[in-house]
């Protein structure tokens, strides 16, 4: 039996098949590649390997990250923009950022043009801003680093597969749910669905939810923009900063990121099966059977994806928490008891150091693989959105409540004294145990940061879990004693995420000596070859 597939699906397939081609076809020409030397190149991929050890980031932002630190170091002790691009370039290959002998040299000229508009822009930002925040240089000039790491990263690799998913999410995810009217402009509602799907489905990061919006709302700055756009950007750039920031921090954010999270299984699976399924795709998509059989294949592959990912995440994490925890413990805990007590506490020292890896630990091995029953739901889901046909009527999302309502202010004080609460059995149950203060408070600091941590690696799991949470009473009590723990290591994973005495270390003592290092090493070696090659 035949079924007609919806306009938006058509498109959504049409899409990503042309962006696999491009894939394909991106760097494939006969012009010289840009080589490094396999040896430079281990020694730049293990520094590489030990950076992202210390500083816990999802796999995918890594190559971002690492252009945009790149980048600002470069632009700071570099005025040609031709030798920046190039030494980004070699950079990102040597540490397997990007493959060895694969990538045109006219990418580093590509690369270069970018970087131009960009420091014309810093050059010319206006001194005048009555948003204190915004007239600091140094957020500015972050903020900008940011927007451009994600445009050069798109030269690089084109976002194509994911900008055909990110429309077809977003356009679902209005399809199937309502805002009360007066709670917001229509406008206003798909930049936030759009903002939703960037930060659950593509798991962007806050630079490149930033570079998203800039994108959308200054196409113009992305086609070879004249100078006079950049310098009439550079005089409204604060403007443009806080209109953006205004959307990426609306109150009402939170609730359709929720609404997206519900949805995330059905399109990272519809994802799969479009991609495994390329070639014939429209075929499988006009035969209800073919594409449940389809559906439940991807199912069974992404169960198994996830079941590997999460093992590496939960690895990762455990190992950061452990060398962090470990350092904090010798240079913390440590002397305080000897020296400030009189005493060393073995017990509280090693239920601090042991802790915080072992929580980890259980939080992983305790998630379970989606049932059946998921997969069904999966297909009934995929199939309503591939065909246009939805049994249920749209979801209209509540709005927030007021800050300074009754209820608002009643429900913040409930909480406040859960949290005196949580925290208060935890800290009697230390002194109990004879911590003192310092321990205390580590092992608080990373009961909340490891619980976040592992929260988050949880929810990574459940993306593909559509089947509702069962809820009761044990399930309430749970999460009602547990949210201050999370928040608070929340609001200490964002909040204090600068301050990484190992990430400061590499980036701004390490990195530039090594990868100079590193630069030269790599000359010499060449020069060493070609003295072989004169006597050979």
């Amino acid at each position: 039996m035949t079924k007609q597939i919806s306009e938006t699906a058509n498109k959504f397939i049409n899409d990503y098949k042309e962006a696999v081609k491009i894939e394909k076809t991106y760097n494939q020409t006969d012009e010289e590649k840009i080589k490094v030397h396999q040896v430079s190149s281990k020694i730049a991929f293990l520094y590489e390997k030990l950076r992202n050890s210390v500083d816990y980031q999802e796999d995918h932002l890594l190559r971002k990250i690492a252009i945009e630190r790149i980048l600002k170091r470069r632009l700071m002790t570099e005025k040609n923009e031709l030798n920046v691009a190039k030494f980004l370039m070699f950079e990102l290959i040597r540490a397997r950022y990007l493959p060895n002998d694969k990538i045109p040299e006219k990418r580093i000229e590509d690369i270069k043009e970018i970087i131009e508009k960009y420091t014309l822009l810093i050059n010319n930002i206006s001194e005048t801003n009555e948003d204190e925040k915004n007239n600091d240089t140094e957020y500015l000039f972050d903020w900008i680093a940011g927007i451009a790491a994600c445009e050069i990263e798109e030269k690089i690799a084109p976002y194509k597969r994911e900008n055909a998913i990110i429309e077809f999410a977003q356009k679902t995810i209005d399809r199937k749910l309502k805002v009360p009217e007066g709670l917001m402009s229509q406008e206003d509602k798909r930049i936030q669905i759009y903002i939703a799907v960037l930060r659950n489905l593509t798991k962007s990061d806050l630079s490149l939810i930033q570079y998203r919006l800039f994108e959308r709302k200054h196409p113009e700055w992305f086609f070879a923009p004249s100078e006079e756009i950049i310098l009439n950007m550079s005089k409204n750039i604060n403007f443009l900063v806080n209109n953006i920031e205004k959307q990426i921090n609306n109150s009402s954010g939170e609730n359709f990121s929720r609404f997206v999270k519900k949805n995330l299984a059905y399109f990272t699976i519809l994802e799969g099966v479009v991609l495994k399924n390329i070639n014939n795709i429209d075929k499988i998509f006009s035969y209800h059977l073919h594409i449940e059989d389809s559906i439940k294949e991807a199912c069974v592959k992404k169960y198994k994806e996830a079941k590997s990912k999460l093992k590496r995440a939960a690895v990762r994490s455990i190992i950061y928490i452990f060398i962090t925890k470990m350092f904090l413990a010798f240079i913390v805990e440590y002397p305080f008891d000897k020296y400030i007590i009189g005493h060393i506490n073995y017990i509280a020292l090693g239920i601090n150091i042991m802790f915080p890896p072992l929580l980890m630990f259980l939080v992983v091995v305790t998630i379970k693989v989606p049932s059946k029953k998921n997969t069904e739901l999966i297909v009934q889901g995929i199939k309503e959105m591939v065909y246009g046909k939805y049994t249920n009527p749209p979801f209209i999302l509540k709005g927030v409540l007021p800050k300074n309502s009754f209820f608002y202010k009643t429900f913040k004080f409930f909480y406040l004294l859960i949290f005196v609460g949580s925290f208060g059995t935890i800290i009697y149950i230390l002194e109990k145990l004879n911590f003192n203060v310092v321990s205390i408070g580590l092992f608080l600091f990373f009961l909340s940061v490891v619980s976040y941590f592992g929260i988050r690696i949880r929810q990574n799991a459940r993306e593909l879990v559509v089947v509702k949470r069962k809820e009761g009473i044990i399930t309430f009590i749970t999460d009602l004693f547990s949210i201050p723990i999370l928040r608070m290591g929340q609001w200490l994973s964002t909040k204090l995420s600068n301050i990484n005495v190992f990430v400061f270390v590499l980036d701004f003592i390490i990195e530039a000596p090594f990868k100079t290092f590193v630069e030269v090493f790599e000359e010499w070696i060449y020069y060493i070859k070609e003295e072989r090659d004169k006597i050979y």
